[in-house]
């Protein structure tokens, strides 16, 4: 199945994106970028996180299926993507499918396309998500949660390299690598009798394992100049930095949500701060309550209601695109992405008149 590598990667890129409606991820460089340093690499400061990479940029020219697991939000789809970036088709398409996303009596059909009438609704043929991967990489992101008759399936294609849409007399030859994502531990369910053995066997051809959070914690204090410096931008926030002791309570937390958790905590305390550097006061307002008792205690939180948080959190992000934009409304308002009139109205309400250099539409 894993033969050759398409060199047309253009075409294919644009049939990757064709069908719209259905939920097909390419990984654009914005998202792929959303944990990576500066450079554009993944951050591996930490022993853990570098035997990963290094597994990774070993197979990934080796045209071989792989399982990547790890927890909910340990970054699971960027090692994929950071495969696919690394392999011989690196210029064809990065698919990635969603098997927890998908109700089951559709998931077929999304996957390996269907014929027109098909069933009730298929008014037009569709491409599912192998034929759109052709010549690519297909992510199976959480392939633990995929049904068992899809599961079957799923072992018949990577043996055969053969689909057949829903409905449909043909049989189409197909030449995608795949790399599955989950956050279960599939031996377990293997045992447990809910997930294929056999099928197991063919995706595990690789493993990859990424570490959680609290088991790289060197990589902490990077990752969140990084992601500090990357908010501060899309805010219009200007140059924004940590205060040691903050980035210090951070590398101490738990981060049961792992990276996706600290990114939405630094988003937060980027759009709530109120200075170039944010203090420990940004704790209590944009953290989330912290797995261990930070190396330096947050300040209490007033009781504030979530409209009065939503609130403040606007009227942060408008004032500081506003400067970043010069006080000129119709810039702000499309860096913002909302009407003139609308952000006119919020100046108002805000009391920003003040911070803006044209007048009112």
């Amino acid at each position: 199945m894993y033969v050759t590598s398409r060199t047309d990667g253009g075409a294919a890129r644009e049939r990757a994106g064709g069908t719209g409606g259905g939920p097909v991820l390419r990984l654009e460089p914005a998202r792929a970028a959303a944990w990576r340093a500066p450079d554009g690499s993944l951050v591996a400061r930490s022993l853990a996180m570098r035997r990963l990479l290094d597994a990774a940029d070993r197979v990934a020219p080796r045209d071989i299926t792989i399982l990547v697991h790890g927890e909910t939000g340990s970054g699971k789809e960027l090692v994929a993507a950071r495969v696919h970036a690394r392999s011989q088709r690196a210029s064809a398409p990065l698919v990635v499918f969603n098997c927890a996303a998908i109700p089951a009596e559709l998931a077929e059909s999304e996957l390996f396309g269907h014929a027109r009438g098909a069933f009730t609704g298929a008014t037009d043929a569709r491409r599912g998500f192998f034929a759109q991967a052709d010549g690519g990489t297909l992510v199976l992101d959480e392939v633990g949660e995929l049904p068992a008759p899809l599961q079957a399936k799923l072992l018949r294609v990577l043996q055969s390299g053969e689909i057949q849409p829903v409905g449909a007399g043909r049989i189409e030859r197909i030449d995608v690598r795949v790399v599955a994502c989950t956050n279960r531990d599939l031996a377990a369910e293997v045992r447990a009798g809910r997930f294929r053995e056999d099928l197991y066997y063919r995706l595990a051809v690789i493993e990859l394992r990424v570490p959680p959070l609290r088991e790289r914690r060197e990589d902490i204090p990077a990752l969140v100049a990084d992601l500090a410096s990357r908010y501060a931008k899309r805010f219009g926030a200007g140059e924004v930095s940590l205060s040691p002791e903050v980035v210090e309570a951070l590398r101490e937390a738990e981060w049961p949500g792992n990276v996706r958790e600290l990114e939405n905590a630094v988003a937060r305390m980027v759009a709530l701060g109120g200075g170039p550097e944010i203090g420990l006061d940004a704790l209590g307002r944009g953290a989330p309550a912290l797995g261990r008792e930070p190396a330096v205690p947050p300040l209490r939180q007033p009781r504030v209601s979530l409209r009065e948080q939503v609130e403040a959190l606007e009227r942060s992000v408008i004032a500081r695109t506003l400067a970043a934009a010069g006080g000129n409304r119709t810039r702000a308002a499309r860096r913002l992405g909302v009407s003139r009139g609308t952000l006119a109205e919020r100046v108002k309400r805000y009391g920003l008149e003040a911070a803006t250099t044209d007048p009112e539409p």
